[in-house]
């Protein structure tokens, strides 16, 4: 499938992504922004070529939303194909319905592939309350799924489940945690696993 990206004139090149294994994705994409002010340098004592605020990032798929991007500040910087984005929270949809969100401290966005690095404070939380709570994410446009190598936290209610390393999709129904995995098991659960022991058809007491 061919795919087609709108977006602000003249973002450029590989920057940090270039790091990651980064595979064009199928849709249609736009953003938005207001382009403002002299942004600070990066760490590489690099001063962007333009700074927007109130950035948006929209993924669309035979015209329907996949997700939507929103950050506070955008940098572009010459020569790349990434931006750095300040503060991200990212909405993602099902044959156009909400189903979860994740936010961050910072990221970067290429707007060739879609492909979203995100770090800091990273929260996945999806519309029927579970969670996951990280260091850092990748989501890659062409596949649709999230994945990293750092520490995760996965609550639902009173179950957590730890680990390293991780591959899921963005409303957590498939999620893959890849070392060292401990459960914690809620009050309520192990109550009702408590229930069968010893007794003859499961009743409690």
């Amino acid at each position: 499938m061919s795919s087609r990206l709108i977006r602000h004139p003249a973002a450029a090149g590989a920057g940090l992504l270039a790091l990651l294994v980064l595979v064009a994705g199928c849709g249609e994409s736009a953003s938005d922004g207001e382009t403002a002010g002299t942004a600070p340098t990066d760490a590489a004592g690099e001063v962007p070529e333009q700074k927007f605020y109130d950035y948006r990032l929209i993924e669309t798929e035979v015209g329907i939303k996949q997700w939507v991007l929103d950050s506070d500040e955008m940098l572009k910087y010459s020569g790349r194909e990434d931006v750095t984005l300040v503060r991200v929270e990212m909405d993602f949809f099902r044959e156009g319905e909400y189903f979860s969100t994740l936010v961050s401290d910072s990221g970067i966005a290429n707007l060739q592939t879609n492909d979203v690095f995100v770090w800091g404070d990273v929260v996945v939380t999806t519309s029927d309350g579970r969670r996951l709570r990280t260091s850092e994410l990748y989501y890659t446009n062409s596949d649709g799924l999230i994945r990293n190598q750092v520490f995760n936290v996965f609550d639902r209610g009173e179950d957590v489940i730890t680990g390293i390393g991780l591959e899921a999709t963005p409303d957590l129904d498939y999620i893959e945690i890849k070392e060292d995995v401990a459960a914690e098991v809620g009050d309520e659960a192990a109550a009702e696993d408590g229930a069968d022991d010893g007794r003859p058809g499961g009743e409690a007491p």
